[in-house]
């Protein structure tokens, strides 16, 4: 059973692309969610966004993006770890704790995504979120 879950374990690792990664596979892992905040920038006007819409789009722009890239950082490496020591024939017990590890960051970036969804929720309109979600999906 340990084995198995071990292997399980091994194969979600390696086989999930992060997105900074592979970048064209982003938007397939987690689309059309990874499009809201570019198409917010991109169609601010379109959207109808209040001036204090635009002032909470341009503190999210510089606060968001390099929290994110940092994360996926940290995930990219963990990833690399866990390629070396399974190339290296590490202990099993040491790729399944490099294994776990990558699966935490893996769920710290997919919730990161459902914490911008949410965030956008709130501050745009109903009708505004309702508008932006049927571009994204159009993409």
């Amino acid at each position: 059973m340990k084995k198995a879950l071990l292997s399980a374990a091994l194969v979600l690792a390696t086989a999930t692309a992060l997105p900074a990664q592979q970048g064209k596979n982003r938007s397939e892992l987690s689309a059309p969610i990874v499009r809201l905040t570019p198409l917010i920038k991109q169609n601010a006007s379109v959207l109808g966004l209040t001036a204090e819409q635009r002032a909470d789009l341009q503190n999210w722009l510089a606060t968001s993006p390099p929290k994110r890239k940092a994360l996926e950082a940290e995930a990219i490496a963990a990833r690399a770890a866990l390629r070396t020591a399974i190339l290296d024939g590490a202990p099993a017990e040491e790729r399944a704790s490099l294994a776990a590890k990558v699966g935490e960051y893996e769920v710290k970036l997919v919730t990161m995504r459902s914490n911008c969804a949410d965030h956008w929720r709130t501050v745009l309109t109903p009708e505004q979120f309702a508008q932006l979600v049927a571009m994204a999906q159009k993409q």
